[in-house]
């Protein structure tokens, strides 16, 4: 992690681009976490929110507490193609495969999650619909996630801020022509996701 802690900033929460029926915040935006009840208005749910500014050059770099979470997303955004937005829908019951499929580079999705628990997830590239999910083995689980940004070379880092700072995973050869949002899914788990201050 190192250097990387240099490029600390304040990220918010932009309700904006949420369904705030899905989603709570915090009044500082720095909180969010899943209204559960949403199954009562309907058969589809999303999480997803991205954070503000958005991006569009130079090295960013900011920290999630995950802590008492047993399911998240985290990382980054962009509007590469516009049939495929922020919208990404559950379905109670779903197949998450296909839910996963829209978690891939070339849809503007740099991402890794966490899900049932205790399996950790990167989502490539693949030749079909479906993403390259690839397992992620850490022997301590993360309690806070440091995201990297460095837009000018194109890469996406994730490291694991509580277990001093052991790469995650990371994105290399990425391609933004656009701006880049940080992206926040809290997922089903009613745990809160939280944004760390600068100094904390």
């Amino acid at each position: 992690m190192g250097k990387t802690v240099q490029f600390l900033v304040r990220m918010r929460l932009d309700p904006v681009n949420s369904r705030l029926s899905n989603v709570s915040f915090s009044e500082d935006r720095r909180q969010l976490r899943p209204n559960t009840n949403v199954y009562q208005h309907g058969d589809y749910y999303d999480y997803g929110v991205l954070g503000s500014p958005d991006i569009r050059s130079g090295k960013h770099y900011w920290e999630v507490d995950v802590s008492g979470k047993t399911a998240w997303m985290l990382g980054v955004y962009s509007r590469i193609l516009p049939e495929f937005n922020l919208r990404v829908s559950f379905r109670p019951g779903e197949n998450y495969q296909n839910v996963y499929s829209r978690y891939q580079p070339k849809h503007g999705y740099w991402v890794i999650g966490l899900r049932n628990h205790s399996e950790y997830n990167a989502f490539e590239n693949s030749a079909s619909s479906d993403p390259l999910i690839l397992t992620l083995s850490l022997t301590v689980p993360p309690l806070r996630v440091g995201i990297f940004l460095d837009y000018e070379a194109g890469t996406v880092l994730f490291f694991n801020v509580t277990n001093h700072g052991f790469l995650i995973y990371k994105f290399s050869s990425c391609h933004f022509s656009q701006g880049i949002f940080p992206y926040f899914n809290p997922m089903t788990c009613p745990a809160p996701m939280t944004l760390c201050l600068p100094s904390s």
